[in-house]
């Protein structure tokens, strides 16, 4: 969903690094048809108050494989945002997802 709840185009086969610290990729994942992804990060390895605090989401492919009409440099940046815990067995599941994206022309 978009801002207040508007309707935003999938954007399928992006790629979508979560990069933290000093631009830092330490995980990466494609979309699928409908523009869904998912990574898996070590709990042991990242702290969830650090990855909100340090990290981002950078959708690395150009905005013109989804939409010609889009620029072909730049990408988009969110900060991500926690909204709640799953229970799977005995895993209890942290999940964080794009706060909102932002287009920024010199990213890449």
């Amino acid at each position: 969903m978009g801002v207040n709840g508007t309707s935003t185009p999938v954007f399928p086969n992006a790629k979508v690094q979560l990069q933290c610290g000093a631009g830092n990729t330490v995980s990466s994942a494609t979309t699928n048809n409908s523009g869904i992804f998912s990574m898996v990060l070590d709990p042991l390895q990242f702290v969830l108050s650090s990855l909100l605090s340090n990290c981002n989401l950078l959708v690395s492919t150009p905005l013109s494989n989804c939409n010609l009409n889009l620029p072909s440099v730049g990408g988009l940046l969110s900060p991500l945002q926690f909204i709640g815990n799953t229970l799977q067995g005995l895993l209890n599941i942290s999940n964080i997802i794009p706060s909102g994206f932002q287009f920024l022309p010199n990213l890449n």
